[in-house]
């Protein structure tokens, strides 16, 4: 279904000095079917039929998939790049061959807000994250640029519960 792509790396536009790259991948192919099967099997995605398009985290990284492009961030270098585009691409070709097996979901997704996800943060300010707040933060996360991993504080014994829950809010567990 996805064979041949064509990758262009960018800088946020939001931050030109940013070490992070994005990638925009461009194909002929329309993947807009594979969507509903997709989002049947990826825990944690956003599917909106109207666009088509279907928002996922792969390795850590938030991808917003349409049916003749998709874009991908926090990317070191095109070697990363590449690799990651390989596997979103193996990703669809993959469901795509399953679908006989995979009962379609035309749920429409609902976005995560900075706010649900603040909840579930210490409210700490630490900044071991690398943000300057818990709220920019939060921001990352529902954006699908970070993830409960990258809090150090969630990961301590006393937090394990806002932890579980910040993950069920994002549908990863």
């Amino acid at each position: 279904m996805l064979e041949n792509y064509r990758l262009t790396l960018v800088r946020p536009a939001c931050d030109p000095n940013s070490v992070t790259l994005g990638a925009v991948v461009e194909f002929d192919e329309d993947v807009s079917e594979v969507l509903p099967y997709l989002n049947a099997t990826l825990k944690g995605c956003r599917y909106y039929p109207d666009g088509p398009f279907l928002r996922f985290v792969y390795e850590g990284r938030a991808v917003t998939l349409h049916a003749r492009h998709f874009t991908v961030g926090r990317l070191a270098d095109e070697a990363e790049a590449r690799q990651v585009v390989e596997g979103v691409a193996r990703l669809v070709n993959e469901t795509w061959a399953r679908r006989d097996r995979i009962e379609p979901s035309f749920k429409r997704g609902t976005e995560v807000t900075a706010l649900q996800v603040f909840r579930c943060l210490p409210r700490t300010n630490c900044r071991r994250c690398g943000e300057p707040t818990c709220l920019s933060f939060a921001a990352r996360v529902a954006s699908g640029l970070a993830g409960p991993e990258d809090c150090p504080p969630l990961a301590e014994p006393e937090r394990q519960q806002a932890a579980a829950e910040l993950r069920r809010l994002l549908g990863l567990t």
